[in-house]
């Protein structure tokens, strides 16, 4: 320390002189460790440069250094930290350097954990105490050990044990043994049960929203059921705000009442945008919703969207269907025409329809009635010539899709599969029944460095006597930007000389490995394969490279492909946003 104080009375010589320090130097201790002093003592340091300070100031900091950096090492278990510190001349400017020797941290030698009251035979309580960290035999961590604590505290409330309390908390740190014990216990007062549940601010007819409610009153309090409610008033998309609290200073005879505080979000969303596809071309759409029409929460959505080769009106009324399975009834008309080189088609469909959820399945299921007008060609020895004709089919429709993943909007981990089942018939020309059926897959895995690669495949099929008369806008074609990319949309299927006649039978699969530059780019490299055929498939191959920006609207993709094997090719500019799952 001589040496030290030396330096120190010979900066002090010139007491209005500022001095440049250096960035301080750390010798002994690993990266982390390292990087956890370094926040914690907060030396005034800028990167790689000197920083100019007054020597006051360094004095300041030099007297208390070494303590702060024993304090600092304390809550991570080393209390036995040796330090030692000194200052070093770097031509005109000074370098503070610490020597540490953290030693070995100390580690749990005992634990007493208790839980009194109603609580003490919870099984679910219980786990959280099993689990409690540190355990015996591991560093004393001050932060593992208070986030287990209030983690417990918060398991308790989330029971409905709202009169808990910690009744013993202590620690001690014997630092010749190296040990600390652990000794906590908490009184956990009753478990309440469910009051009555009060809707407040939605300005819906009474009774509309308590069919959300899949609690009962009188049953024991967990926050899961009340996270559901939430999320269940969240999908409704009535409200800008949802507030669900328990009412603590109401709560009696065991039971606590639920107030659900609610504003009203704006009642009509309009949106409009312009658009260019490859097939579609230029166009514009726009559209309405009245998030309700009605004190009983129905809903009405219309939609128009106009481009060159593709037109569309859709709409749908909607009313609440909260019983048994959250979701609505649907009645809704579809209108569309197309007009492509390979094909055209125009429909107007009427739909009937039901749509739920269940934990992580979204579920669709409707009564579809259609009348189609499309060009079909009638091949035979002389001509090749297409013929208007129309068909009428009356189908089922069931729709499944399952969700899996850590996150929604970019997910590290996570999985989805895709079902559709329809059956019917043709009733106006041919008569024939059909089936048809259809399942994809999608894949994320997350890799080293924040890369993922993305799976995906998708088989489809249709079984029916006459295809001839089957609609082509339910045949199957591949293509675009969330099928094969190097091809336009509905670029790939049967042909029958220039004319698209779509696919009995579907498979598309897909890889693509994404590298991540930054949190917010990343650049991807991709193969697509896949067909839509009638017998025999061919493997149609796109392979291309792209862009991925993770914007605040969702995930943006931009790729470039080039697509082998179509009846055109050459490079396809793909752009879409959307969720990855």
């Amino acid at each position: 320390m001589r040496p030290l104080i030396l330096l120190l009375l010979g900066l002090c010589a010139f007491p209005a002189q500022a001095t440049q320090l250096l960035p301080m130097r750390i010798n002994g201790l690993d990266p982390l460790l390292e990087a956890h002093v370094r926040a914690a003592i907060a030396l005034p340091e800028a990167g790689d440069k000197a920083v100019e300070i007054s020597e006051g100031r360094l004095a300041y900091y030099v007297g208390n250094i070494n303590r702060q950096v024993e304090d600092s090492l304390e809550p991570l278990g080393y209390y036995g930290a040796k330090v030692s510190s000194r200052l070093e001349r770097e031509g005109e400017a000074v370098r503070l350097v610490l020597d540490v020797a953290p030693g070995s941290p100390v580690t749990v030698r005992q634990r007493n954990l208790r839980m009194d009251g109603a609580a003490g035979g919870d099984r679910f309580i219980g786990f959280w105490l099993e689990g409690f960290e540190p355990a015996e035999g591991q560093p004393f961590v001050h932060g593992i050990y208070e986030d287990n604590k209030a983690a417990i505290g918060q398991a308790l409330l989330d029971r409905g044990y709202f009169d808990q309390r910690n009744t013993v908390h202590a620690v001690r740190v014997t630092r010749a043994a190296g040990a600390a014990d652990i000794d906590l216990a908490w009184d956990s007062g009753p478990r309440y049960r469910y009051g009555a549940v009060r809707f407040e601010g939605h300005g819906f007819e009474p009774g509309l929203l308590d069919k959300l409610v899949d609690f009962e009153r009188g049953k024991p309090y967990s926050q899961p059921q009340i996270n559901r409610l939430q999320e269940s008033l969240g999908k409704l998309d009535y409200f800008s705000s949802i507030q669900i609290v328990p009412e603590l200073s109401a709560k009696q005879d065991g039971e606590v009442p639920i107030l659900v505080n609610l504003t009203r979000a704006q009642r009509t969303n309009q949106h409009a945008s312009a658009r260019f596809g490859t097939k579609t071309g230029f166009g514009v759409e726009y559209g309405v919703e009245r998030r309700w029409i009605n004190r009983r929460g129905h809903k009405l959505d219309a939609n128009a969207a106009w481009a060159q080769n593709e037109q569309s009106f859709t709409t749908l009324y909607r009313i609440p269907a909260f019983q048994w399975l959250d979701g609505w009834y649907g009645i809704g008309l579809v209108a569309r025409n197309e007009e492509y080189t390979g094909s055209n088609s125009r429909y107007l469909e009427a739909v009937f329809s039901r749509s739920g959820q269940i934990r992580k399945w979204e579920l669709l299921a409707s009564v579809n009635v259609r009348r189609e007008r499309f060009d079909e060609f009638i091949p035979d020895v002389d001509q090749n010539v297409p013929f208007d004709l129309y068909t009428s089919v009356l189908y089922p429709e069931f729709n499944a899709v399952w969700r899996d993943s850590d996150d929604p909007n970019y997910p590290r981990d996570g999985r989805a599969w895709h079902y559709q089942l329809r059956t019917g018939y043709e009733f106006s020309e041919s008569k024939s029944p059909f089936v048809q059926a259809g399942v994809k897959h999608k894949r994320v895995l997350g890799l080293d460095n924040g890369n993922r690669l993305l799976l995906r495949a998708e088989l489809g099929a249709i079984w029916t006597p006459d295809y001839a008369l089957f609609p082509p806008s339910l045949r199957y074609y591949a293509g675009g930007d969330q099928s094969v990319r190097g091809y336009g949309y509905k670029e790939i299927g049967q042909y029958i000389g220039s004319y698209n006649f779509g696919g009995r039978y579907l498979a598309v699969a897909s890889a693509e490995y994404e590298y991540r530059l930054n949190p917010e780019w990343a650049v991807a490299g991709f193969i697509d394969v896949g067909d839509a055929f009638d017998r025999k498939p061919s493997a149609h191959l796109g392979i291309g490279a792209g862009a991925r920006w993770r914007s605040p609207i969702g995930p943006v993709r931009f790729d470039l492909a080039y697509g082998f094997d179509g009846p055109k090719p050459g490079i396809g500019i793909h752009f879409a946003i959307g969720p990855d799952l």
